[in-house]
């Protein structure tokens, strides 16, 4: 069952296969694991920058897609000390396509790990759903791999660089997907210097903690930590309010959340 249907992406399975039709790809990585870097918002937000990341996809036969997105909500107390959650069941419907969750790695990561399956948070977190139609589009991968939470603090980072460890063990085929915003809903200025703050970041300098306001910095850390992925962070692209800029600069004013694309691997 979908929740975020006409308000994220298009609920009619015509007008979602448009909009997510896969484009030539760029032939920019060619071996697994990878990791790409994706926004969050609606497709009029920022569909252009999914597809303009997911070109750079490889080639390659994909078994598994792990899918890590930010639950924006606190983790209710009854579900602690778990902080990243899988949705429940084996698979998942959406516009006539089956979604198969890889069954052996779904099992042992909630036995060995602070993972629950909790369908709730994925009706509250639209992230996963949106991106699902483009990873079908670009990756056709075997499995997926869904986990959504709250990656806070040395120690849940830790965890979760050594759960990558495991599933990059256990499939080497492997796309890592992190869902995450280069900033918050911010005064422009702000908004700018968090989105330049973060490409930085993705480059290998280092960037003061109170800079970053992406909404899913652990898990980006996570991934740096597991050393799973070779290679170096490259932007992609840069989106504000749907619209392409070749550099992050303050731009307009109010309120906006900056969307950058990137890639990793070799």
């Amino acid at each position: 069952m979908t929740y975020h249907h006409t308000i994220f992406y298009p609920a009619e399975e015509p007008l979602l296969n448009e909009a997510t039709k896969a484009r030539p790809r760029s032939g920019s990585l060619t071996t697994l694991p990878s990791a790409f870097l994706l926004p969050h918002a609606t497709y009029s937000m920022i569909g252009e920058a999914l597809h303009k990341s997911l070109i750079h996809a490889p080639q390659a036969k994909i078994d598994l897609v792990v899918f890590l997105g930010p639950l924006h909500q606190p983790i209710l107390q009854s579900d602690e000390p778990a902080f990243l959650f899988t949705p429940e069941g084996t698979s998942f419907e959406q516009a006539g396509k089956t979604t198969l969750f890889h069954p052996t790695l779904l099992k042992e990561l909630r036995e060995h790990f602070p993972i629950h399956a909790r369908q709730y948070y994925y009706e509250e977190e639209p992230a996963f759903e949106l991106t699902l139609p483009f990873i079908h589009s670009y990756l056709s991968p075997t499995y997926l791999l869904p986990l959504i939470g709250r990656v806070e603090g040395t120690k849940a980072v830790t965890t979760l660089a050594k759960m990558m460890r495991l599933i990059a063990k256990c499939e080497p085929n492997v796309v890592f997907i992190i869902s995450a915003n280069a900033s918050d809903m911010l005064p422009a200025r702000e908004a700018a210097l968090a989105a330049h703050s973060l490409s930085r970041y993705l480059q290998g300098e280092t960037v003061e903690p109170h800079l970053l306001y992406s909404c899913n910095q652990g898990a980006l850390a996570a991934l740096e930590h597991s050393e799973v992925v070779a290679g170096g962070w490259r932007i992609a692209t840069r989106f504000l309010k749907g619209v392409e800029y070749p550099e992050i600069k303050e731009e307009g004013e109010g309120f906006m959340t900056w969307h950058l694309g990137a890639y990793k691997g070799e």
